[in-house]
């Protein structure tokens, strides 16, 4: 029986994301199938669950004659809540029944809108019916189809304006839940969700009898973005580093030199770029950030010089990253005060009479020489 059982200067601290993984609600009403009118007493009730129906598809609840967790075609609990959905998706050689299939349907809250990206997901449990004949094949795909009207039960053609998710079940069994999840593009004007398989035609071997049914619970449709931005081109100064950090939930990373770490340190000029691959819905989505380095200790630097005839204060605002040495100096070429400045600096000149003076900044590369007035 189952049971669920260094000192570096850092520019800039790491980049969000402008936007995540984003989902928007349920198109799937009754996703669970949790509501229900009537206690499923007997088999072929789907419909009881609203707003679900499927020729001969069973809905399995503790209220009723189809029980959860034991019931006449397996043992499994719910994946969420107390009920789930089941069916046959092919049988042969079942007496009465060659080439059989069922399938769940729904009618969806809303109209799929062109060109959207929605994604899916649902959970399926093989159940022990499954077994009942020796010769029992697994199919491999288990298909989401998505139309703009009803389809009908049996045998159901392939036409090509329909969107059909196919998604691989080789790896199912009949203890666990597995999550089945994909994405697509909409053509627009689809409202009507099929659950199902849709092959053409299904190779088993001459002879081979057999039964797969699988219990199904957890049915999601959402509008769905992948969209991600590393920032807008920047420049830095030398010396700083930015740390690019995607920060989308469940992705691999691919950087443009390689690596797959979930973030990259910027330290040098180039055009940096990253793509994000989402395994559960088999979408990939990449950006590009170009960085260019300056040397920011130099004239160009200096914003402003201002004096204040009011407090004899003298304010030096540059972009300097790191202080460098001061002097003022007078018109007779003497040094009247050293200091040191860095971003912003306030110099007292109550002490000094009206006149030109200079001010002489020392910078790795160059020399700087401002005036100001002392009125």
């Amino acid at each position: 029986m189952k049971k669920t059982i260094l000192i570096i200067i850092i520019l800039y601290s790491a980049l969000t994301t402008k936007e995540q993984v984003i989902l928007s609600p349920n198109y799937v009403n009754n996703s669970s199938f949790e509501i229900y009118d009537t206690c499923p007493n007997s088999t072929d009730q789907l419909h009881y669950a609203k707003p679900w129906w499927g020729y001969s598809c069973d809905l399995y609840n503790p209220c009723g004659n189809m029980p959860v967790p034991l019931n006449a075609t397996g043992f499994q609990y719910a994946q969420t809540g107390v009920s789930y959905a089941g069916f046959i998706i092919y049988s042969n050689g079942v007496p009465n029944r060659p080439g059989y299939r069922e399938y769940i349907k729904t009618l969806l809250n809303d109209s799929l809108l062109k060109n959207r990206r929605y994604c899916t997901k649902l959970y399926i449990n093989l159940a022990e019916y499954s077994y009942i004949n020796s010769n029992y094949i697994l199919l491999d795909t288990i298909c989401m189809l998505f139309t703009q009207n009803q389809v009908q039960d049996t045998n159901v053609p392939i036409y090509s304006n329909w969107i059909q998710v196919n998604n691989s079940i080789s790896m199912i069994d009949s203890v666990n839940w597995f999550k089945i999840s994909n994405s697509f593009i909409a053509n627009g004007g689809e409202k009507y969700l099929t659950i199902g398989n849709f092959q053409d035609t299904i190779n088993w071997s001459t002879g081979c009898k057999g039964v797969t049914y699988l219990f199904v619970d957890d049915v999601s449709v959402c509008e769905c973005s992948f969209n991600f931005s590393l920032g807008n081109d920047t420049t830095l100064c030398i010396g700083e580093s930015l740390i690019l950090n995607p920060n989308m939930p469940n992705a691999t990373y691919t950087w443009q030199d390689g690596s797959h770490d979930s973030t990259f340190k910027v330290m040098q000029t180039g055009t940096y770029w990253v793509s994000a691959y989402f395994a559960d819905y088999n979408i990939t989505t990449y950006d590009t950030i170009n960085i260019m380095y300056k040397d920011c200790d130099t004239i160009d630097n200096i914003i402003s010089i201002y004096p204040n005839p009011t407090t004899d204060n003298l304010t030096i605002e540059t972009n300097f990253n790191e202080e460098h040495r001061l002097e003022i100096i007078n018109l007779l070429g003497q040094t009247l005060y050293t200091t040191y400045i860095g971003r912003k600096s306030i110099i007292n000149t109550s002490n000094y009479a009206s006149a030109l003076y200079f001010l002489k900044i020392y910078t790795d590369k160059e020399t700087v020489v401002r005036k100001f007035v002392k009125e």
